[in-house]
């Protein structure tokens, strides 16, 4: 299978108009990865022209409005098999949130077919994190590629792990001495917020799900190690990471609007591309 061919790219939106930099993403989208199968996802009933205006290839893909009210039930879509089924013909699925940017199409020099998933590294104080800040065991989801039968494998799995995870939690509560002996893993896995959230419809992200709690339930689930998704993407501390990058920029960033100290010498606003 050619890598044209075993990746889709998915535009996940929600409103009728783009800001600026949002333009200016979609089209760093159509100018990198054009040849490829772009969806946009929006909601059933939402006009998708001044998307289509900017990227005339995009595949209209309109899902439940349901799916994409808010942000949990947009976390909630990404960790649910009904989703991945949409894709399931490709190998691997990019996510590209319109506050993402790309700016190559060098996709496997950027270890981008190499892993699970891989996306930004995320430090610990995730968006408030300091400049040495150490990285935690998770990945970013927001410009990520995803490896679509390996989500789909260990998410029919995750779903079923919520009894053991309930009688878990209920043994640890009536024998807390055995916090002190179990592993590690498990233990973060027991107490983890995220997982807590998705088990209890509460509210989650996803991409802790997939590169925090799936890895230390999955170990066959290989997310990519910080080192490496930092050639992949940056989000958080970019200019630390452009060093640890050998002072060279990423296939994409996520957050760039966030972070224009650092992004200004090289996203340039764009008025009107077409």
């Amino acid at each position: 299978m050619s890598a044209v061919h075993k990746l889709c790219v998915v535009i996940p939106v929600y409103k009728p108009t783009l800001s600026a930099e949002e333009s200016t993403s979609l089209w760093a989208c159509y100018r990198h990865l054009k040849s490829y199968d772009c969806f946009l996802v929006y909601p059933e009933g939402l006009c998708p022209a001044p998307y289509t205006a900017i990227h005339p290839g995009l595949i209209l893909k309109p899902v439940p409005p349901c799916w994409l009210a808010s942000m949990q039930s947009y976390n909630r879509m990404k960790v649910d098999e009904q989703f991945y089924a949409l894709f399931k013909a490709y190998e691997f699925l990019m996510t590209y949130e319109l506050d993402a940017y790309i700016f190559s199409a060098d996709i496997a020099g950027h270890n981008g077919f190499a892993y699970d998933f891989i996306g930004a590294p995320v430090f610990e104080g995730y968006m408030a994190a300091g400049p040495d800040a150490p990285f935690l065991e998770a990945l970013n989801s927001g410009f990520s590629i995803r490896r679509v039968q390996s989500c789909i494998w260990v998410l029919e799995r995750l779903r079923k792990y919520k009894v053991r995870w309930k009688r878990y939690k209920l043994l640890l509560a009536a024998m807390p001495f055995l916090e002190k002996i179990i592993k590690n893993g498990w233990r973060q896995v027991a107490f983890n917020d995220h997982l807590r959230g998705y088990f209890t419809n509460g509210y989650f992200n996803e991409d802790m799900i997939l590169t925090q709690v799936v890895p230390a339930l999955f170990p066959v689930f290989k997310v990519a190690p910080p080192e490496v998704a930092a050639a992949f993407s940056f989000e958080v501390n970019p200019e630390r990471l452009y060093r640890l990058n050998r002072n060279r920029l990423p296939l994409g960033c996520h957050a760039w609007t966030k972070f224009s100290a650092f992004w200004q010498e090289h996203i340039k606003l764009i008025d009107h591309p077409l």
